[in-house]
């Protein structure tokens, strides 16, 4: 023992690899009696060397889940005997999550509630029909109900006004050049000749023939007398004959002006008196057009409501330039309307149960808002493409809304669940 020692005693170990002293051992004894199954826990064990904590631990586990299911168990579903199963509302979108089928097993329910929203089965936007300027009266405000023909606002009309008067004065211009041309063509036509002109041309006719038959005698005598110098010259020979030729001449315009007022001027000259008739007509009826579409934008220029409805939103305020034809105009539109009596409701259906429901079918609709309302409805319309990136068919279900509540539960864009029914 001495010979051992003796080498320890003359050897000075380093200050870090020393004994441990006396606190160092004090304190590693206390960590090796916190140690799950060391010496001190094997010899206080029970059941065969098992603690009691981990049978601690599954025992609060175990009543945890115990109250967890009977919470869960008294939460569930609500039935209601008298008007069948339905099935608890969903705010969770059906994105992402299948339908299922109930038939005759779920009591009614053809499809399990499915999240849709509510769109106005017509949305209209009012704006000004080719007509544009500025607006100085305002009378629509949102959320109210107005009635079809009710007037939502004014626009200036004070150019549309000048362009009516100018298309007036041009029709009125063509109106007279109408009248002038047929009065002109009616003049040349047989029947428009008075008797008295027909009489008148028939004297002067058988003026002239009695003229030419004196002069033609005349002429013959002097002819028969021409050979004996003494008795006529031959300058009075060439007087007798002028005057016969003369005479001629002027029974045959006589016949001729009467035979135009008998029978009427040339085809060819009636056919262009005729054309220029009908030009005039055609430019009469242009005019009349233009002051047409001119009156039109004025009447445009007062912008009322084409149906009865609701303004969803204004888009427009009073004094603003709208013109939805004209680069720099402050809007297109003066407000969107709808028909809030006529709702439906936008769904997407997975294609794997696209076959179980047919257009037609009675449904259960029940808004997100109002959770205790409920509401009819029927599938509308299926559309007729499907969205491949999606799996799912959009269809439209129509809710029958009671026109006295119209826009005061249900409105658009706001979330609703359908519940599609068997028969």
């Amino acid at each position: 023992m001495t010979e051992i020692d003796e080498p320890v005693a003359l050897v000075e170990l380093p200050t870090a690899k020393r004994a441990p002293s006396t606190e160092a051992r004090e304190l590693k004894a206390r960590v090796q009696k916190l140690r799950i199954g060391g010496p001190s826990a094997r010899a206080k064990g029970l059941l065969g060397g098992i603690t009691w904590l981990p049978w601690i631990l599954c025992g609060v586990l175990a009543l945890a889940w115990a109250g967890v299911g009977m919470r869960t168990y008294r939460n569930g579903p609500a039935v209601d005997d008298t008007a069948g199963p339905v099935a608890a509302p969903s705010n969770k979108s059906n994105t992402g999550t299948g339908l299922n089928s109930g038939g005759e097993s779920s009591g009614g329910i053809a499809i399990a509630p499915v999240k849709g929203y509510l769109v106005p089965a017509q949305q209209i936007a009012v704006s000004p029909i080719d007509v544009g300027g500025q607006l100085i009266e305002h009378n629509f405000v949102e959320g109210k109900q107005y009635q079809k023909g009710d007037i939502l606002a004014k626009i200036d009309d004070t150019n549309y006004l000048a362009a009516v008067k100018e298309s007036a004065s041009l029709v009125s211009a063509a109106e007279s050049r109408l009248a002038a041309t047929k009065k002109r063509w009616e003049e040349m036509l047989p029947e428009s000749v008075l008797p008295r002109e027909k009489n008148q041309a028939q004297a002067e006719k058988d003026d002239a023939e009695i003229l030419e038959k004196r002069a033609k005698q005349e002429y013959d005598r002097l002819k028969g007398l021409l050979g004996n110098s003494t008795a006529i010259s031959p300058r009075e020979f060439q007087q007798a004959e002028a005057d016969y030729f003369s005479a001629k001449a002027r029974a045959a315009k006589a016949d001729a002006t009467l035979q135009i007022l008998v029978l009427g001027p040339r085809p060819e000259k009636i056919a262009a008196v005729k054309e220029d008739y009908n030009a005039a007509q055609k430019d009469l009826e242009a005019s009349k057009a233009r002051l047409a579409q001119a009156q039109w934008r004025v009447d445009n220029c007062i912008i009322r409501m084409p149906i009865t409805g609701t303004v969803l939103s204004k888009k427009a305020e009073l004094y603003s330039l709208v013109n939805p034809l004209a680069f720099g105009a402050t809007s297109g539109s003066l407000c969107d309307i709808a028909d809030l009596a006529n709702l439906e409701v936008d769904l997407e259906i997975p294609e794997k149960d696209i076959g179980k429901i047919v257009e037609g079918q009675k449904c259960r609709i029940v808004p997100d808002a109002f959770q205790e309302r409920t509401y009819d409805g029927v599938l509308y319309r299926i559309m007729p493409i499907a969205n491949r990136s999606k799996n799912i068919v959009s269809v439209r279900v129509k809710v029958t809304v009671d026109p006295k509540e119209q826009g005061k539960y249900l409105k658009p864009e706001m979330g609703a669940n359908v519940t599609f029914l068997t028969k």
